[in-house]
């Protein structure tokens, strides 16, 4: 069995290969009724020489070295092999392709498409049988042509062969099936993707929605493939407080870039111009997986309009102070300003011996030689732990006071999670002092004085010309707002008052280190949050509505202008 902390650092490091995406066509040979781009098939198959400029933008811009072809359905496209070999000729390392193997069922289309560069195929297959299989893609013939192109590939032995499922009520019961079906003709790897409210999805919903609690055996026994040799399973949208034992197969965060990507258009119209995303309503939100990345954008968007934001970060651009939004307690900078311009929280190691900070600044300190020199200045001291640093401080407790904050960091990967965090529950209990502490669930934190994390706008999410940068914000949601619960915390007296841990910490340490308050710390964590200001409305009450137009834009000079989207099109160019 492979050890559950390998396959995350393994998946992880594929995970976060560079890659780009380019849709060939918005028209596809299959009528999936789970289809999320049903609303964007309206027949186009784009321009080769459009194509080019987009395969050429990957390298240049993202240095991208896999290149995914799409659609709709992207072997329909006449010059399909063209553009793979094109890929290949711009110094791609790797090209893909997601079909519904139909035009590759053909012996002679196949040999070409391996002869022009195509490195792995992904075949979407959906049902065991071909009355299974066949009704959900209303496609006749669909389950023989696939599973004959799917084993003349593997025969062939030239590309990588994998499978991906789009899990539903159909046929979530014969997961098992489909896995043991693919897996006689050898293929081992596969991506289960969770059905969500997006296109032909939602409009058939009362026959593809399932309850994942209910099926919960039928979909442990395909998850526990992960941990066989030679298997490898990958999840894709699925609810991840459901994988709590199996936290191996959290989808990497960073995905959620693919996921934004696909509806850039109508990010960057709901960004620039205010319009409300068209899927943003009570009935499909509660089923989406990206759903807290969405809130999370609109509450964004909505304090920088009416303010609730602690921090401004700045940088070393000291002019975009004027651009503040209203109430901010500090500005976030990297330097020392040459002119005072507030209060300002900046890292110890900018901050020179002697130094007087404005009153009301708060110094970060990321390690334990910088705390005496931070403590002398006199101001806050927020201390970003680490394991070195918290063992530390466990030899030396007596040096933290009242201005002393414990800001537990997030970390952008898994690996660095694994690699660099404290235990938190066993350091708070060792190091016997009731302390500040921000950014941890109560669980983890037992006997301190517990501080809701600082709400920060950095300048780094927007573009030169004020608007905000869609990739920006998807990373910082991804570093810094991208938490879960355990199902067992909805029992916890705080429950509601809880965002739980953040997703990388979940995916190193798992889930099993959140736990329901008991006891008196249950009752003092309870009042303590009690009196914290009531959290910002859920963005969904709204549903869709634009917090506030025109939009909120701040030009940032040293950033990157937007680029230019055509929204007829619906591409970036």
């Amino acid at each position: 069995m492979q050890a559950p902390q390998a396959i995350t650092l393994d998946h992880e490091g594929v995970a976060n290969e560079s890659k780009h995406w380019v849709r060939l066509t918005a028209a596809c040979n299959s009528k999936c009724i789970f289809c999320l781009d049903a609303e964007a098939q309206d027949g186009r198959f784009m321009s080769f020489e459009d194509i080019c400029v987009e395969v050429r933008r990957g390298r240049e811009e993202k240095h991208a070295s896999r290149l995914v072809v799409s659609g709709g359905e992207a072997t329909i496209h006449p010059r399909f092999h063209d553009v793979v070999a094109y890929a290949k000729a711009q110094g791609y390392r790797w090209v893909q392709t997601v079909t519904n193997g139909q035009k590759l069922a053909d012996r002679a289309f196949f040999l070409r498409a391996v002869a022009a560069g195509l490195d792995e195929i992904t075949f979407s297959l959906h049902g065991h049988t071909p009355e299974l299989h066949d009704h959900l893609t209303k496609t006749k013939n669909g389950f023989e042509n696939l599973m004959r192109a799917m084993i003349r590939a593997v025969r062939d032995g030239r590309v990588i062969v994998n499978v991906d499922v789009c899990i539903n009520k159909q046929n979530v019961e014969h997961l098992e099936a489909i896995v043991a079906l693919c897996s006689r003709v050898g293929v081992r790897e596969f991506d289960l993707l969770h059905v969500i409210p997006q296109g032909e999805a939602f409009e058939h919903r009362a026959e593809l929605f399932y309850d994942v609690d209910a099926h919960a055996d039928a979909l442990r026994r395909v998850f526990r493939y992960a941990r066989v040799p030679g298997f490898h399973i990958w999840t894709n949208r699925f609810p991840v407080q459901h994988l709590e034992g199996l936290e191996e197969l959290i989808q990497d965060p960073h995905k959620m870039l693919d996921e934004v990507g696909g509806r850039r258009v109508q990010f960057r119209r709901y960004l620039d111009e205010g319009t409300p995303i068209d899927c943003r309503d009570a009935k499909r939100c509660p089923h989406c997986f990206i759903e807290p990345f969405c809130s999370t954008l609109d509450r964004h968007v909505a304090r920088a309009h009416a303010g609730g934001f602690d921090e401004f970060a700045i940088g070393a651009e000291f002019a975009l102070a004027a651009h503040a939004p209203a109430g901010v307690r500090w500005l976030g900078v990297a330097a020392l300003p040459p002119a005072p311009i507030g209060p300002l929280r900046i890292p110890a190691s900018a901050v020179p011996a002697g130094t007087l900070l404005p009153p009301g600044s708060r110094v970060i300190v990321e390690g334990f030689e910088e705390l005496d020199a931070a403590l002398a200045l006199g101001v806050e001291v927020e201390l970003r732990l680490d394991r070195t640093f918290a063992e530390a401080l466990l030899q030396s407790p007596d040096r933290l006071d009242d201005r002393c904050v414990i800001h537990a960091p997030t970390r952008p990967k898994a690996s660095e999670s694994l690699a660099l965090d404290p235990d938190w529950r066993a350091f708070f209990l060792a190091l016997g002092r009731r302390v500040r502490v921000e950014n941890l669930p109560a669980c983890l934190a037992p006997g301190t004085r517990l501080e809701r994390a600082p709400r920060r706008l950095d300048t780094q999410l927007f573009h030169a010309d004020g608007r905000w940068q869609i990739d920006a914000f998807v990373d910082e949601y991804v570093g810094e707002h991208y938490y879960a619960r355990s199902l067992r915390c909805s029992a916890c007296p705080v429950a509601g008052s809880c965002r739980g841990q953040h997703l990388q910490s979940l995916r190193a340490h798992g889930f099993v280190q959140l736990q329901p308050l008991t006891g008196e710390w249950a009752i003092d964590a309870a009042a303590q949050l009690l009196a914290w200001p009531a959290d910002d409305p859920d963005p969904r009450l709204a549903a869709g509505a634009a917090p506030q137009a025109p939009p909120f834009r701040i030009p940032v000079p040293a950033n990157r202008p937007v680029p230019f989207i055509d929204t007829e099109a619906g591409r970036r160019s």
